[in-house]
């Protein structure tokens, strides 16, 4: 009788024992499962490396204070562009707006003001935004034909459009690289019909200046005639409505102001 009772408590033990080991033993897999799968994912986090850097705005960007970047700016863009025969297009000259007067000084403008563009019943004539002059800058394109002129003939669709891609091209840099500048002017070469401006303000172009400028400029080498239909549907979306005719007349304090008028409602 109490072999069997002995018995029977020995039997209960090894069942408990083992009981105890399968389950420490499943314990010890799925630890066993969870540090490999640990182990696994930081091996192909490890390989991959590095997020990749994202891709920068520009291949190139100047340096300095501000008006050395707006004149290394001013020296750089013009050399990629090209006129018909592949010679260089035009020259630039760039710094803060100003006027020269006859006496041989240079004065800063005052004031930009743009009148509206009322062909479309859209504005009403006193609809005049004005923009202070301290935070603009401006560029003046010349043909490089003539020392002694600035003029850039014959006219004709195609050059206009490489000529606002320019203007485009070094109104980004400046307002991307350039501290505490809102607007930008470029004078284009006058021609014997007229002389555009463009003028284009930073919110104008915020997308662009977040966004690699590859993704706008797509011809590599922009030559007069060379460019492709949807870079020119671009020049025209962001300098169409943002080219004038410009005049210089003095505020009533005698100091000069840039009136910019849409070429729709220019005087003749």
């Amino acid at each position: 009788m109490a072999e069997d009772v002995t018995s029977r408590a020995s039997r209960g033990e090894r069942a408990r024992r083992s009981s105890y080991r399968f389950r420490f033993g499943v314990v010890y897999l799925l630890l066993a499962a969870v540090f490999g799968a640990g182990v696994g994912s930081f091996i192909v986090l490890a390989s991959r490396g590095k997020a990749p850097e994202p891709e920068a705005w520009s291949a190139w960007q100047p340096k300095g204070s501000g008006l050395a970047k707006v004149r290394q700016i001013a020296d750089r863009i013009p050399k990629a562009y090209r006129a018909e025969n592949g010679t260089q297009l035009t020259v630039s000259l760039g710094g803060p707006l100003s006027v020269p007067t006859p006496e041989g000084n240079v004065v800063p403008v005052r004031a930009v003001l743009v009148r509206p563009d009322t062909s479309k019943g859209l504005a009403e004539e006193d609809d005049v935004r004005v923009y202070q002059g301290s935070g603009t800058v401006s560029f003046s394109l010349c043909g490089t034909k003539s020392k002694e002129q600035c003029e850039l003939t014959p006219a004709s669709a195609e050059r206009d459009a490489l000529l606002r891609r320019q203007a485009l091209e070094l109104s980004l840099y400046t307002l991307k690289y350039v501290d505490d500048v809102d607007s930008v002017v470029v004078f284009l070469p006058p021609t014997k019909e007229s002389q555009g401006t463009v003028f284009l303000r930073r919110t104008d172009v915020a997308d662009e200046l977040d966004r690699p400028l590859t993704s706008l400029f797509t011809t590599k080498r922009p030559r007069v005639g060379h460019l492709n239909s949807l870079e020119e549907g671009q020049i025209v979306r962001l300098t169409g409505s943002r080219t004038y005719g410009a005049e210089v007349q003095p505020s009533p304090d005698g100091s000069p102001v840039l009136i910019l008028t849409p070429p729709a409602v220019a005087t003749p």
